[in-house]
């Protein structure tokens, strides 16, 4: 590529993300993903523009990213200044005193499941899932504690069914033993074989 092609995707990039020090990362990452999908000559102005919108689209999915980020960190501090002024060790000593069906759904809502997810991974009906988090509530209050158990993780703004839909098409190959996601809508999926888990770039959410 030559330097003018470059500094003229450069100029893109840097149009699509609030900060100007991201723009080499971002069109970067949008050039190896063009090297992935053939089309990484931008002497041709039909991937040049197909390049222009992946730009955009890595730039809206890197914001919403950070969006989530900066909420998950205000909603851990508030946690914490919270969890300061109950017993020690919670949620793990109330956690641990639940009931088996209560403890399960506890613990998928402290390691960030959305309601919809909690629901959909333990064969619960809507009706079934409120009267389990009503009743993790109430007993939260008997027990004195604050704010009931990580409550903001039960809400979650991922697009869940999008992100099934796209790790169901990617564990079906043979040699893949689990597929999954991080915090973020990123997706990746382990090997049966031994090995190091193999990053979907083309594949976030």
């Amino acid at each position: 590529m030559d330097r003018t092609t470059y500094l003229r995707l450069l100029r893109d990039a840097r149009r699509r993300t609030r900060r100007p020090g991201e723009a080499e990362d971002l069109l970067q990452a949008a050039l190896l993903t063009a090297i992935e999908a053939k089309r990484g000559d931008m002497s041709c102005g039909e991937n040049r523009r197909w390049l222009s919108g992946v730009l955009r689209n890595r730039a809206l999915h890197e914001a919403r990213t950070a969006g989530r980020r900066r909420r998950r960190e205000a909603d851990y501090a508030s946690r914490a200044g919270a969890r300061s002024d109950t017993s020690a060790g919670y949620p793990d000593e109330f956690i641990a005193a639940l009931p088996q069906a209560l403890r399960t759904t506890a613990l998928l809502v402290v390691t960030g499941h959305s309601k919809p997810e909690i629901a959909w991974l333990l064969g619960l009906s809507d009706g079934a899932m409120r009267k389990r988090v009503s009743e993790i509530r109430r007993r939260c209050v008997q027990a004195g504690l604050r704010g009931g158990t990580a409550e903001p993780a039960l809400r979650g703004d991922l697009p869940f069914g999008l992100l099934r839909r796209a790790l169901i098409g990617a564990v079906r190959s043979a040699d893949v033993a689990i597929g999954t996601h991080d915090p973020d809508g990123h997706l990746f999926v382990v090997s049966s074989q031994t090995g190091a888990p193999r990053q979907l770039r083309a594949s976030s959410i």
